[in-house]
C-alpha cells in the first residue's frame, strides 16, 4: 500500500472540510440586526423626584398666594393682596419672572415683581410687603426679571422703553442702565433677557431689531450682535443648563432656532407645527429636548435637540383663554411646569409635566389669574401660612 498516496488523499479531504465550513460561515446571515426605533418619550433626567417645594405665586390683581402643587385637596395654602399688579386686564405674556435652575424663593430675600405698565416692586419675602418700587419704562407692554445664577442679581428688561438694567438684589441698587433704541428713536424691544449659566454675560433678543444681542453683565457693553433674517423678529430666548446652546423663540415666522454658545452658530431650525406660535421654552437638565409653550394653544411642543425635529405634543386641559405664558424647570429636574395665564374671570392653570414620561402629572387650577410663579422652599411657605397669609378662601377671585 502506497501511505504516501493515502496521506496526500487525507489532506486533500481536510482542506475539502476546511473550505466548505468556511463558505457556509460567510453564506449564513448574522442573526444580530441594527433597528431604528422612532423616539417618542425622552428617557428619564432624574433618578428621584423631588416635592420638596411650594409655589409662591403673583396674581393679575396682586394677591401673592402659596399653592402646593402635590395637593389635590387642599393646593391653595394662604394668600395676601399686595399691590395691583396690572391697571387693566392684561395680555398674558406681559410679564415673566425667571429663576435660575435649582433655586428657590427663601425667606429674607428680596423679590422683584414686574407690572406690566413698566413699574417693578421689590417685595421682601418674609413680609409680603414692598420695600421699594423702581420706574424702568412708562408703558404698557413685555416686561420680565431674570435672575443671576448665584441670585444675586436681578437683569430686567422693559420692550417699550428699550431699557435693560441690572440691580442688586441686596442693596436694591441699579448697577447699570442702558437703553436701546434706533437712530431715529424706536426701541429696539428687548423683551426677555436671560443671564448665561456662568453669570458672565446677558442675552437678549432686540424685536424690532431682528437681533439676539450678548450684553456683558458688569457693566452692560454689547459684546455680540447676530443678525437674524428681517421680519423674524426674535422675542424670547433660553440658554440650557450646560451653557453651550440657546433656543430663540421668533415671531414673525413661527420658528425656534437654535444656536451654539457664546459664538451664536446656528445649530437648526424648528417650524410650529399646526400654526402654533412659540412663545417661551425650557430645556430639560441633561440639555436632550427643549419644551416649547406656544402662545396661542395649550399644548407643549417637545422638540429633539440632536436632530432639531418635534418628536411629541403634550396637550394639556382646556381653557376659557388659551395659550401658555411661562415654563420652567422645578427643583431637582423631576418636572417642568406651565402657567396658563388666563384672565381674571375665568382663572388660570399652574400644570406640571413628568420629565421622566413627557407627561402630565399635577394641574392646579386657580380661581384667579396667575402673573407669576416661582418655586418657594416650603419652611418658608410654611412660615408665610402660619405667620404673614391669611387662610385660604373658597372662590377667590381677586
Amino acid at each position: 500500500m502506497n501511505y504516501k498516496l493515502i496521506l496526500l488523499a487525507g489532506f486533500v479531504v481536510i482542506l475539502a472540510i476546511g473550505f466548505g465550513a468556511s463558505y457556509l460561515m460567510l453564506r449564513t446571515p448574522s442573526t444580530t440586526t441594527s433597528t431604528t426605533t422612532p423616539i417618542s418619550v425622552p428617557p428619564s433626567t432624574s433618578s428621584k423626584i423631588n416635592n420638596d417645594f411650594y409655589f409662591l405665586v403673583f396674581t393679575q390683581k396682586g394677591i401673592s398666594m402659596v399653592i402646593n402643587p402635590f395637593s389635590t385637596s387642599a393646593s391653595f395654602l394662604g394668600f395676601q393682596h399686595v399691590a395691583n399688579i396690572s391697571l387693566s386686564v392684561p395680555s398674558q405674556v406681559f410679564y415673566w419672572e425667571q429663576l435660575p435652575y435649582n433655586s428657590m424663593v427663601k425667606l429674607g430675600q428680596n423679590m422683584f415683581m414686574p407690572l406690566n405698565n413698566g413699574t417693578v416692586y421689590a417685595v421682601n419675602s418674609s413680609t409680603m410687603k414692598i420695600v421699594k418700587t423702581f420706574e424702568v419704562g412708562n408703558s404698557t407692554g413685555f416686561i420680565g426679571v431674570a435672575y443671576s445664577p448665584n441670585m444675586q442679581y436681578v437683569a430686567i428688561a422693559d420692550g417699550p422703553s428699550g431699557i435693560v438694567e441690572v440691580i442688586n438684589t441686596q442693596t436694591l441698587q441699579v448697577v447699570w442702565k442702558d437703553t436701546f433704541v434706533s437712530p431715529t428713536g424706536r426701541t429696539y424691544y428687548p423683551c426677555d433677557v436671560r443671564w448665561d449659566p456662568n453669570g458672565q454675560f446677558l442675552l437678549v433678543p432686540m424685536r424690532f431689531n431682528n437681533s439676539i444681542d450678548e450684553i456683558s453683565s458688569s457693566n452692560g457693553q454689547v459684546i455680540k450682535v447676530l443678525a437674524s433674517s428681517p421680519g423674524s423678529e426674535p422675542y424670547m430666548l433660553s440658554p440650557n443648563i450646560q451653557g453651550n446652546m440657546l433656543a430663540v423663540e421668533f415671531s414673525g415666522n413661527n420658528s425656534v432656532g437654535f444656536y451654539s454658545l457664546p459664538n451664536l452658530v446656528l445649530q437648526g431650525i424648528v417650524k410650529m407645527p399646526s400654526n402654533l406660535v412659540p412663545q417661551r421654552g425650557v430645556f430639560t437638565p441633561n440639555g436632550q429636548y427643549y419644551l416649547e409653550a406656544p402662545g396661542n394653544a395649550n399644548d407643549v411642543v417637545i422638540i429633539s435637540t440632536s436632530n432639531f425635529s418635534v418628536v411629541k405634543t403634550i396637550a394639556l386641559p382646556s381653557t376659557a383663554a388659551p395659550g401658555l405664558s411661562e415654563i420652567q424647570l422645578t427643583p431637582g429636574g423631576s418636572y417642568a411646569y406651565t402657567v396658563i395665564h388666563g384672565n381674571v374671570k375665568t382663572g388660570g392653570m399652574i400644570v406640571l409635566i413628568s420629565l421622566s414620561s413627557m407627561s402630565i402629572a399635577y394641574e392646579v387650577p386657580l380661581t384667579t389669574a396667575p402673573a407669576v410663579v416661582v418655586p418657594l422652599q416650603t419652611n418658608a411657605g410654611t412660615y408665610l401660612v402660619d405667620n404673614v397669609l391669611l387662610p385660604p378662601v373658597t372662590g377667590l377671585h381677586c
